[in-house]
């Protein structure tokens, strides 16, 4: 926030409590921060002045701006983050899952900037949920591809691509050279591919992924394990993506 911004926000947010006037004093709050943040003196994603100031500017205790800013939390206008602060929530990014669902497309439709990044890459036996998927056996040497997907300068989910070493010797180098997953397939043979089954569920983000998402322990991340097959039925790919609930809607088309 600007010099200029910090002045007109702490203007307004000094505006009169009145005590005995009908309207709780934390609701009178959060109505004020209500206002300041619609209007546009706090900008989405901006860290808001901690419950000290706040409490300091308004003439009110801790506890009832705590009340305040925890029913603006409860609305969706306002992200509360343990051990971070307070800040203006962000808009969340609709990613649609159909039958032909492209992370760079997805995206570009948007008028959001995408970018996938390579973690690592990575060769371990095949479980035997992702064997079957793939129609290999339990144990099968696999590439696990990590990538951090962003949408513009956020990081907004995580993506655990399997691949077959049999049927894709030259995967992580291909993914380096195409930087897409789609291309990486097209260097592999893989014209084209759709999506074949898709499975959602809700949990509470790992450590890791909490690190490279930039998001707190107590937050949930929405969990798509996919199995996508080439233009003859074949399985190709088993993904396992985590999506930052916060920040990312998933809207599912029809799947054909």
């Amino acid at each position: 926030m600007t010099a200029a911004e910090r002045t007109t926000a702490k203007t307004i947010e000094r505006g009169p409590i009145e005590r005995g006037a009908g309207m709780a004093v934390w609701r009178q709050i959060a109505a004020a921060m209500e206002t300041a943040i619609r209007r546009g003196d706090y900008r989405p994603g901006i860290q808001l002045p901690t419950e000290k100031q706040l409490a300091d500017r308004f003439g009110v205790n801790r506890h009832t701006v705590r009340q305040a800013m925890n029913r603006l939390a409860e609305t969706g206008l306002v992200s509360i983050e343990q051990g971070r602060g307070m800040f203006v929530a962000e808009s969340s990014l609709e990613y649609r899952i159909g039958s032909r669902t492209r992370f760079t497309e997805n995206l570009l439709t948007r008028q959001k900037k995408p970018m996938r990044e390579l973690i690592s890459a990575d060769q371990v036996p095949a479980p035997a949920e992702i064997a079957r998927a793939l129609g290999i056996p339990t144990g099968a040497p696999l590439w696990q591809i990590e990538t951090r997907n962003h949408a513009d300068d956020r990081a907004v989910s995580m993506s655990s691509h399997f691949f077959s070493v049999d049927r894709f010797p030259d995967m992580p180098e291909q993914f380096r050279r195409a930087g897409s997953i789609t291309g990486a397939l097209k260097l592999a043979g893989v014209a084209d591919y759709t999506r074949r089954t898709t499975r959602i569920a809700a949990k509470l983000i790992a450590a890791g992924d909490a690190r490279l998402l930039d998001l707190p322990r107590t937050r949930p991340v929405l969990i798509s394990e996919t199995v996508n097959v080439d233009e003859r039925g074949r399985p190709v790919e088993f993904v396992r993506a985590r999506f930052a609930a916060d920040h990312v809607t998933l809207s599912i088309e029809h799947l054909e």
